[in-house]
């Protein structure tokens, strides 16, 4: 197949490998910077394939099958490489004839009957440009940040997420007066066939196709008239439809800014159709495919609304979803105009509101609804109860909403005494963080960074919450060890190639070569026993390597042993809570996101204790007073950086490990790959989760070194620890 290396970076780069393989029912999960779930290529317990959006690639430690979306469609669809690009190419509206070469038909590639070709046609795609232009405007127009936020409408965050726009009219002066992108503007509907801009003077909305991810409508509503705005043709694209995949219910509201009004409230399993008659078989196929079993309907509550919602009732029941019709308070139309009512608790009363939805049709109008008296405080808690911390004479109390779009949205109720602050938060945004730490130091006149600290511990249990909520876990984290699991470990530790053997065990879990960084790294890692642990720093070019050997690392260690941070602000390991660090493997992602902590960690290697004096307001007399803040941990780090060189302090301290980036390396890469795809690589791989928790015992045994006056003879470089009941060979 002749095709251009251009043409081959054009296919990839309009297909999201991450759409494509949840295409393919493979559900996908966010942890850190990756997604994860269950090979599709061999059966696994734990999953352990891998989607790293920022590169468009996927990896299985399992198995070992890696590649981008051209290879994942190649060997998911078990077709041809040519056949690949050209599912790819029509998945993308992309002419695949104009990417070729050209040479005589009878050389163009044929399908293959393995897989016929689709019968769906998939939308036009709007160009990104577009959106990303009308984006950037309303980020620049106070008028239309302004609108949103009459309409209560404030979460920056989520606007920024949702690409949220503005069309001024500037658009027609950013693109060329004619030729390709004109047309397709003009056929599209974005631009008219008079020369002007369809939602001139809107808020835009881009609307997301269900099945690929891309923009194929845009919803427009007028700024200064109340319009509502769609580019011709029938209704496309399905806002938000990445709530089915996350939730069993979702909320289906009768228009776009109704959704975002139940977004700024913190429920974000709302999806809008296209107003009372606009329940699409888009929509009806996507609840179907994704598996939802409940709907609420929260469309307005007028009689044209009222109508509409016991007609799609009917409609959703006879496809087995069950339904139930919630109602707004009496004088509220709609989700827009109970935000703005409920400013001040938006969050409890849009929850009472779902809380009181019935099964069958609506109260009559005039009748007293459950959620017309004031919303208090008083709303249940989930089964699976709030995460609590105290802190400095502070109360925080935590209720995880949701991981939609890759947030991790909690609401945080702080209290002392009788004094009381709440307020929705997304623990992933450093904006939000410092913002909610800012209002909190100013109710209670404590230090803005001790409630930051807070809430980056908050952040560690709401993703413990939300991973354990997603997989349905009900269990302990650490389970018991079996009399045979313990003799098997007890033998294990005796063993006098025992690093020898987690060379070995690393090898098995998918990465080949580095055998000396597996062993040291291995060494570092346990450490944390000791009262001197070690340090070490990978350093490598970008795609070397070194996160996927980290990440091994990770998985040989008990995850309560483990804290996995991607950045540490320079006074945030002042403020940990006590124990949070001591004994436990600290890894950090990309060392760019530890530069401003380096003092505080060199401090943590070398003496084992940080020390800081803060001047404080006394709640009681109002007075200034100093106050220390003391955290004592014995913590291992591993760290890994593209940097060719580290700081000299911080290398006095630690091992600086560089990655094999020879052609013998990679010739060792090409024939692990090869012997993946025999039976007897298979083999090899399905033992991992058997490994993993070998290791997990083993290290689980060992006592803390618990020496008085440690040295670096007696500690650094003498056997990591002691196991119950046994002794460990010497190094």
């Amino acid at each position: 197949m002749h095709i251009t290396k251009v043409g081959i970076e054009r296919i990839k780069g309009a297909n999201d490998l991450a759409a494509v393989v949840a295409e393919r029912g493979i559900e996908l999960r966010k942890k850190g910077r990756q997604l994860v779930a269950s090979c599709p290529f061999h059966k696994e317990k734990t999953p352990s394939f891998t989607v790293t959006p920022s590169k468009g690639l996927f990896h299985c430690f399992g198995c070992g099958a890696s590649g981008d979306v051209i290879g994942f469609v190649t060997k998911y669809d078990k077709v041809s490489f040519a056949f690949a690009l050209e599912i790819l190419a029509k998945r993308a509206a992309l002419d695949l004839g104009r990417l070729m070469e050209e040479r005589p038909r009878a050389l163009r590639p044929t399908p293959s009957p393995a897989l016929p070709p689709s019968t769906h046609p998939r939308p036009a795609v709007i160009p990104p440009a577009v959106v990303e232009h009308y984006h950037r405007t309303f980020c620049e127009r106070d008028d239309a940040q302004a609108y949103l936020v009459k309409r209560g409408i404030t979460d920056t965050d989520l606007l920024r997420a949702l690409k949220v726009g503005y069309a001024d009219g500037s658009l027609l002066r950013t693109i060329p007066k004619a030729g390709e992108l004109r047309t397709q503007l003009v056929s599209l509907g974005i631009v008219t066939a008079e020369g002007r801009e369809l939602l001139g003077g809107c808020i835009v909305v881009p609307i997301p196709d269900p099945l690929t991810g891309q923009w194929v409508n845009l919803y427009g509503r007028g700024l200064r008239t109340p319009r509502h705005c769609y580019l011709p043709g029938p209704f496309r694209g399905i806002l938000n439809f990445q709530a089915t995949r996350l939730s069993s219910e979702v909320v289906l509201t009768e228009s776009v800014l109704d959704a975002l009004s139940f977004y700024q409230a913190g429920v974000t399993t709302a999806i809008p159709i296209w107003g009372t008659n606009g329940f699409t078989a888009d929509h009806l196929d996507c609840l179907k495919r994704e598996g939802v079993r409940r709907v609420v309907l929260a469309l307005d509550s007028d009689e044209p609304g009222r109508k509409a919602a016991q007609t799609l009732k009917a409609r959703l029941e006879a496809a087995g979803i069950e339904v139930r019709i919630a109602s707004f308070p009496e004088g509220v139309k709609d989700a827009s105009e109970f935000l703005v009512s409920r400013n001040g608790d938006a969050d409890a009363a849009f929850r009472a509101v779902l809380d009181a939805a019935k099964p069958g049709p609506e109260p009559e109008p005039g009748a007293v609804s459950p959620v017309s008296l004031p919303i208090r405080e008083t709303s249940p808690a989930p089964a699976e109860g709030p995460l609590t911390l105290t802190r400095e004479g502070l109360v925080y109390t935590a209720r995880l909403q949701s991981t939609l779009l890759g947030r991790l949205r909690v609401t945080v109720k702080v209290t002392r005494g009788e004094i009381l602050h709440v307020d929705t938060l997304d623990l992933y945004a450093s904006r939000s963080r410092s913002e909610f730490a800012r209002r909190v130091a100013k109710a209670f006149t404590v230090e803005a960074d001790a409630v930051e600290s807070a809430l980056l511990a908050l952040l560690v249990e709401a993703e413990k919450a939300a991973e354990a909520q997603e997989n349905g876990e009900g269990e302990s984290e650490v389970q018991a060890m079996t009399e045979a699991e313990r003799a098997e470990v007890l033998a294990f530790l005796k063993r006098e190639d025992l690093l020898d053997q987690v060379a070995r065990d690393v090898d098995s879990l998918g990465y080949v070569g580095e055998d000396v960084n597996k062993r040291l790294l291995y060494l570092v890692a346990v450490s944390r026993k000791l009262e001197d642990p070690l340090s070490a720093i990978v350093l490598s070019q970008s795609g070397a390597g070194k996160s996927g050997l980290t990440e091994a690392i990770e998985r040989l260690c008990p995850p309560e042993d483990v804290v996995l941070l991607t950045r540490l602000t320079p006074q945030s390991l002042y403020y940990t809570e006590p124990g949070f660090l001591d004994r436990k493997l600290v890894i950090v992602e990309e060392r760019y996101g530890s530069i401003e902590a380096d003092y505080s960690i060199r401090v943590l290697q070398s003496r084992k204790k940080l020390i800081a004096a803060a001047p404080v307001k006394d709640p009681q007399s109002g007075n200034m007073r100093t106050k220390v803040f003391t955290v004592e941990a014995r913590a291992a780090f591993i760290e890994a950086t593209t940097a060719s060189s580290v700081n000299h302090e911080n290398a006095t301290r630690c091992f600086e490990l560089q990655m094999d980036e020879s052609e013998e390396q990679t010739a060792r890469i090409h024939a692990r790959q090869r012997l993946l795809r025999t039976e007897r690589g298979l083999a090899l791989r399905q033992h991992a989760d058997a490994i993993s928790r070998r290791h997990w015992n083993a290290q689980r045994l060992l006592e803390p070194s618990l020496s008085s006056s440690p040295s670096p003879t007696s500690s650094r470089f003498r056997s990591p620890g002691c196991a119950r009941g046994a002794t460990t060979p010497a190094s």
